[in-house]
């Protein structure tokens, strides 16, 4: 296709996010999104089967510690990385 030749829309759906809707930071949904489903047909374990088992706020918290964790010693390599280039350049 050309830019001089004109766009013909055929009317087909290449994916319909009409349904998708964002999350809180915090993972919940919205009070309008939990009130009622916007496929009333299906049960709620049908639309996500990855939400059967939620996590606990021991979990949470667990999951979240690890992750600072790892984020921190990242943090901590870089800056020694850092401090010893710093410290070489003094040497001289």
């Amino acid at each position: 296709m050309n830019r001089r030749d004109s766009f013909e829309d055929d009317g087909r759906t290449v994916a319909d996010m009409s349904g998708l809707e964002s999350t809180g930071l915090f993972g919940r949904r919205s009070r309008s999104s939990q009130a009622g489903s916007k496929y009333p047909d299906n049960n709620e374990k049908e639309q996500n089967p990855w939400e059967d088992a939620p996590f606990t706020w021991k979990e949470r918290l667990g999951y979240m510690g690890v992750a600072l964790g790892a984020a921190l010693s990242v943090a901590f390599v870089f800056l020694a990385g850092i401090a010893f280039i710093i410290w070489l350049i003094t040497l001289l």
